[in-house]
Parts: C-alpha cells; structure tokens; sequence
C-alpha cells in the first residue's frame, strides 16, 4: 500500500510539474506575443506619426503649388491671359507668359517628387487618407501622362515627370529639399543649355494652348479639375485657400440657334448650317 501512495505521489508531482512547465510556457508566449504587438502597435504609431510630420512640412508648399498651376492652366484655357500677352509684341512679357507658365508646371512636379523622396510610404495614420491621397496625386500624373488625347501638347511620361521635378530642386533648411524660386528658374533657362534642354518643348507649347480649342486643350483642362480634387484634399475646410480659388473649368456651351420665322409669320425650329461671321 505504501508502495502505491509512493508511486500515485510520484505521478502527482511529475503531472504538476508538466502541467506547470506548460503553463509557464504558453504565459511566457503570451507575454512575448503581447509584447510583439504592443512593439507594433508602436513602430505603426510612429511611422504614421512620421508620415503626418512630413506631410504637415509640404502640405503648404504642395497646396499653393497646385493653386498656382491650376490658376494657370484656368486662365490659358480661358483666354483671358494668353491671346493677349504671348504675342503681344513685348518681348519680356512674351517670354514671362510663356516662362512663368512652365514654370508652374515644375514647381508642382518639384513638390511631388520631394514628398515621395521623403514620404516613401503614404501612410497618413489612416488607410482611406492614404487611399485618398495617393488618388489624388497619381490622377494629376496619369493625366499628364496619358495618351488618350487627340492632341499631344504639355504631355510629360512618368519619368519625364520626376526628372523635372528633380531638376527643380535644391538643398533647403534642415537637411530637407525646396523648389528653385520663379528667378532661378529663368537663369537657369538663360545660361544652363542641358537645363533648358528640358523645358524647350513645354515652352513651345504654351503657345499650342492659346491655339487650341478646348477640345484640343482636353489634358490641359482635365488636369486643372484633378488639381481641384488635391486642393480639397489638402485644404477640405477651405482655411488656406478659399472656394474663390478652386473653381474647376466648365466648358462653354454654345447658345442654341433661334428659331427661324417662316414667311407667313409663324416661327418653327430649323436645322441651320453654322456660317462663319463676315468680316
């Protein structure tokens, strides 16, 4: 009998044993997996606390440089700045309608290759920010690049795109990048021949914007709206800029023709060949 207590007390105490080994086993998985996840929940918090630091340093460099090309781009297409001073007979004024036009262009391409140099996963604290933000920058650059329209002026590809806006830039405070301001621009183009090299196409085709229609001016225009759609991402309670200053182009629509009257006085709608105006 006492044998059989020895050997059930033996039993008892390797089975607590056992049983203890495994308890201290899973709580100590445990602790490390609650470890590993607060650690993550960490490195998530400061990566996305990163992300906004960076985003808040260029949201208003980026914000006006969109403000500014798509004003631009606004009134080209409206012909209310460039019929008048890109052939107005006043070289300077010729050379800023056309210059300062371009230069818009790159400032903005400056501005988005700075952000994605620093900012190399958008991560803005929020998957639908990022989504949303994302979005917004690849439709400016899809439409830029894209080949769907008819006509092929102020097209940049991908590449071109970022090259531009490497080219715009220059070592600002704090180890950061900034944008070349408007009179480096026009120096460079003056005395760096590789320089201009990339901007003489562009600076040909502001005039290819004040020729075209505005079918013809379908990019141009496309990119004004999406530029639109990143201004209100950047500034939705409108505290920087006001509505005054992203309002999206609406094409003209022509004016219906007026019914013609018939001979015995009655007037009914025709049909009638548009004519050019005499004189």
């Amino acid at each position: 009998m006492d044998n059989l207590i020895g050997i059930l007390s033996a039993i008892v105490s390797v089975v607590g044993a056992i049983v203890a080994g495994v308890m201290t086993s899973w709580s100590s998985r445990k602790a490390s997996a609650f470890d590993a996840k607060l650690e993550r929940e960490r490195h998530e918090e400061t990566k996305a606390e990163q992300a906004e630091k960076v985003l808040g340093r260029y949201r208003e460099p980026l914000l006006l440089a969109a403000n500014s090309l798509q004003s631009r781009l606004f009134n080209a297409v409206r012909d209310e700045y460039l019929p008048v001073y890109l052939r107005c007979g006043d070289k300077e004024q010729e050379d800023y309608a056309r210059q300062f036009t371009v230069y818009t262009l790159a400032e903005y391409l400056c501005w988005v290759e700075i952000i994605r140099r620093e900012l190399r996963f958008l991560d803005l604290g929020g998957e639908e920010q990022n989504r949303v933000f994302t979005k917004r920058l690849l439709d400016v650059t899809n439409t830029l690049s894209s080949q769907k329209y008819e006509q092929p002026h102020y097209r940049l590809f991908r590449g071109q795109q970022r090259a531009i806006g490497e080219l715009m830039m220059q070592p600002g405070a704090d180890g950061h990048h900034d944008c070349i301001t408007y009179p480096e621009f026009t120096r460079r183009l003056d005395d760096d021949p590789r320089f201009r090299s990339w901007f003489e196409r562009l600076l040909r085709e502001v005039d290819d914007i004040a020729d075209q229609s505005e079918a013809g001016n379908a990019r141009v225009i496309d990119t004004q709206r999406s530029l639109i759609d990143l201004i209100d991402f950047l500034d939705p309670d409108k505290t920087r800029l006001g509505a005054d200053h992203r309002e999206k182009y609406v094409e003209a629509t022509p004016s219906p023709a007026p019914p013609r009257t018939s001979p015995a006085g009655s007037s009914h709608s025709v049909t009638v060949s548009a004519q050019p105006a005499a004189g």
